[in-house]
């Protein structure tokens, strides 16, 4: 998770590439993106929340707990009163495990969304120097030198949060694989109505721990690429040395693309993702050929 250092050195770069946003339009766009932003947090809210609320309500209807954790010297089953405390201290349990996983499969998203917005304004900027002819040639040479100044606040924003991101989906990528296999063969095997449609909710939230991120991540790949020929397709062929030099400077830094990586071993991408699902299919695949399940039902 992000300390406070990081937390408070990244909202000082976020903020200061949004007091650039002066244009209608530049506002309209953080805006939108805001609102985005907020309809992803409440998507994993709703849910991881559905997982929940749908694992103890029917279990507790059927004089069951809903994940039979152990409680030492407590037996639910002697009265009804028991099985209610045993339900809700596991429904605590669970639902701070929920709360930790929705905020770290929520932020990464947020934050990928939110350099995309400052990318794409970006080159918006850039596109429009040297296009106002009321300016001069010295304010247009200052405008540049800000479209540089985003770009480095942007990488700075980056490298902050990198390592935070590298922890967070490199324990994502180890296990995530292994629980598309789980949870398929909990599906296809084990489960009745009710279990099944909770665990479907809970193979989706799956899916939306990487794919998202990795998706966002594929997307800022191909920005950074369209950012640099933004910097070349610029009006800069009548500008004075001095610009052209600075403008040489910048289109070599914006030609190194952001990536992250898992753990410094995985790239974040969608082909890792489509690795990650694969992996399910012969998990499920490895169970029926060595009859695993057969065996179970035997015993």
């Amino acid at each position: 998770m992000l300390n406070a250092w990081r937390l408070t050195m990244l909202k000082d770069k976020l903020d200061r590439m949004n007091k650039r946003c002066v244009k209608e339009e530049e506002q309209l766009a953080v805006h939108r993106s805001a609102r985005l932003c907020n309809l992803v947090y409440l998507f994993f809210l709703v849910t991881y929340a559905s997982f929940g609320i749908l694992s103890v309500f029917p279990a507790v209807l059927k004089g069951r707990t809903p994940w039979r954790i152990y409680i030492p010297y407590f037996d639910w089953r002697v009265s009804t009163s028991n099985l209610m405390i045993a339900s809700s201290f596991e429904f605590l349990c669970m639902g701070s495990a929920l709360s930790l996983n929705h905020l770290n499969d929520a932020y990464p998203l947020v934050f990928g969304l939110v350099i995309r917005l400052n990318i794409d304004l970006l080159k918006k900027r850039i596109q429009n120097l040297r296009t106002d002819p009321c300016k001069c040639e010295e304010q247009n040479y200052e405008d540049l030198k800000n479209c540089i100044d985003d770009h480095k606040q942007i990488l700075d924003a980056c490298n902050l949060i990198r390592p935070c991101l590298s922890q967070i989906i490199c324990m994502q990528f180890l296990f995530v694989g292994v629980l598309y296999g789980i949870t398929m063969m909990n599906l296809m095997f084990f489960v009745n109505f009710w279990t099944g449609i909770s665990c479907m909710i809970y193979f989706f939230g799956i899916i939306c721990q990487t794919f998202p991120f990795c998706y966002i991540c594929t997307l800022i790949d191909s920005d950074c690429d369209d950012l640099a020929l933004s910097i070349f397709s610029s009006n800069w062929q009548d500008a004075s040395p001095r610009y052209k030099s600075t403008l040489r400077h910048f289109l070599h830094h914006a030609q190194q693309n952001i990536t992250f990586t898992a753990g410094g071993i995985f790239p974040i991408s969608l082909n890792t993702n489509i690795s990650l699902a694969k992996m399910a299919f012969s998990v499920v695949t490895f169970v029926k050929q060595m009859k695993i399940l057969d065996s179970l039902n035997d015993k």
